[in-house]
């Protein structure tokens, strides 16, 4: 299958029979090898990456007695995961409404020749090269190094710049060629999660300040595989930490960490799930593995010794008992399918 000739598929509707077909779940599947978006930050999407976490959350939800109006997952990728966790807490009896935000959610197709493809950002960054079937990311890790397919990948590279600079920058739908040296742009979302009547995408940048109609909007918050000590400073990653902290009502949860996978692994996580505390900042309730890398960001007063339960605590209440503009009230009974 040549992926990047296979964006289509991001265009079906939510009720497409194709989404049911092998093809379909194998186009998702291979679609979202490690991305490096142009901030340095990475986007991955894989099926049951999340089911540990997504059953710690549920349980954390009942253990603190709270029926969450809103989540909202930063740092989405494809959406897989996104919609993985909302069908967990549906079965969980915790229907919720959801904004999915990402960084990037759009991006166009560059041909340069029969058998290399390009998918890039408006702005030209180069996201995925896919060369004979073959779908890679330009940057280069140690072994790319030591088995000599920086070379590949740095030729690519470079001829996909020179070729994408002369286009003019940045895309826009303009650009799109009816043979098919520029298509798109493809919404790089999975359709089963973009058709739900209860659910909105959006891009977000969560360096940048919180948009007024998310203040305070969110009963639990998620930002898994996006922060990481590597890729943001400590002042940027306190100015995240307040960031979020204006998107979470009093009492919400928040979920930060990431996993590592390893083929044929299962993978292992490392994360801290906090509450929002009134007034301000954030109190560590719970870990899974080690705990979140970047913790001490969230909750500086943390200590290896997890505070006490508190006891249950009433669930939040909205200020104005209505769910953001766009979203459709969730359907309780439904349950989804995998």
């Amino acid at each position: 299958m040549r992926v990047l000739r296979s964006l289509h598929w991001f265009d079906l509707p939510a009720d497409a029979p194709e989404l049911s077909t092998p093809a379909f779940r194998e186009f998702m599947q291979r679609c979202f090898p490690p991305i490096r978006n142009s901030d340095g930050s990475w986007k991955r999407s894989r099926a049951n990456r999340h089911a540990d976490l997504d059953t710690q959350l549920a349980t954390l939800l009942k253990k603190q007695e709270r029926r969450p109006a809103v989540f909202m997952d930063v740092g989405m990728a494809n959406g897989i995961s996104t919609l993985e966790t909302i069908r967990c807490l549906e079965r969980a009896g915790l229907p919720v409404q959801t904004i999915a935000t990402d960084r990037n959610l759009e991006a166009y197709v560059v041909r340069l020749s029969r058998d290399l493809d390009l998918l890039v950002e408006a702005k030209g960054h180069i996201l995925l090269i896919e060369w004979h079937g073959w779908l890679f990311s330009p940057f280069c890790h140690f072994w790319d190094h030591v088995t000599g397919r920086s070379l590949l990948k740095w030729i690519a590279t470079a001829r996909g710049k020179r070729q994408v600079t002369r286009l003019g920058l940045p895309l826009t739908p303009g650009h799109v060629r009816p043979d098919g040296v520029v298509a798109g742009p493809f919404r790089l979302v999975t359709p089963e999660l973009q058709g739900r009547a209860d659910v909105l995408v959006r891009p977000d940048d969560i360096l940048e300040s919180t948009p007024p109609e998310w203040v305070g909007v969110a009963d639990v918050l998620r930002v898994v595989n996006v922060l990481r000590p590597d890729d943001f400073t400590p002042l940027q990653l306190r100015q995240v930490a307040k960031n979020l902290r204006q998107r979470c009502r009093e009492g919400g949860i928040l979920v930060v960490g990431r996993n590592r996978m390893q083929r044929g692994v299962r993978p292992r996580w490392a994360a801290t799930f906090f509450r929002a505390e009134p007034g301000g900042g954030w109190r560590t309730l719970e870990r899974l593995g080690a705990g979140s890398e970047v913790e001490q960001f969230f909750d500086p007063n943390t200590e290896d010794r997890l505070p006490p339960d508190r006891g249950a605590s009433s669930p939040p209440t909205r200020s104005d008992g209505t769910p953001p503009a766009g979203l459709a009230k969730p359907d309780g009974d439904r349950g989804g399918t995998q």
